[in-house]
């Protein structure tokens, strides 16, 4: 293995891949009611949104992604060397998504390019704010004094700032009604 490549915590890793979700959960207006780095069996972190009747597809996307695109973040030039882990959490959020659809008869739901490009520049544009991406940092150590963080704890992390600016980022990518697009 290649020495002058930095190395990153597995640990600290799955708290960013986790606080990614917690924070955007709070950013699209669905705060999560808890967020863990102890999950059961082969779940070994969850966060818990809450507010269903808020989760449109584009806000379960945007969560779902929110913990690989943090946890790459993290990684940085050691995403290499942690790349296997963080795809396979990411195929796990993604696998979670799908049932979630077919739970709610949505099968065969497919996002369009348009939508896929309004996920990413959301996601990106969130997390490369500083005062988002100190947030996820946040949530990541509190995650790995305490292992898991109820609603409570969450709110004194993830100010409403965070929240106004999810929801903005949200509308300004909005598409005019009667667009040929998954609903936002």
């Amino acid at each position: 293995m290649d020495q002058t490549r930095p190395q990153r915590d597995p640990l600290q890793a799955l708290a960013h891949h986790v606080a990614g979700h917690a924070v955007m959960s709070f950013a699209v207006d669905c705060p999560a009611v808890s967020a863990a780095i102890d999950g059961p069996d082969d779940d070994p972190g969850y966060v818990l949104p809450g507010d269903s009747r808020k989760l449109t597809i584009r806000r379960r996307f945007l969560i779902a992604l929110a913990g690989h695109q943090a946890e790459t973040r993290f990684l940085g030039e050691a995403f290499g060397l942690h790349a296997d882990l963080a795809n396979e959490r990411l195929a796990f959020d993604m696998l979670h998504v799908m049932r979630e659809f077919e739970a709610l008869g949505l099968r065969g739901m497919g996002a369009s390019g348009l939508l896929r490009g309004q996920l990413g520049r959301i996601l990106a544009d969130l997390f490369g704010r500083p005062a988002v991406w100190d947030r996820v940092a946040d949530v990541a150590g509190a995650l790995l004094v305490r292992q898991r963080l109820p609603i409570a704890v969450l709110r004194t992390l993830i100010p409403a700032e965070v929240t106004a600016l999810g929801v903005r980022l949200l509308d300004e990518t909005r598409q005019p009604a009667g667009a040929n697009v998954c609903a936002g």
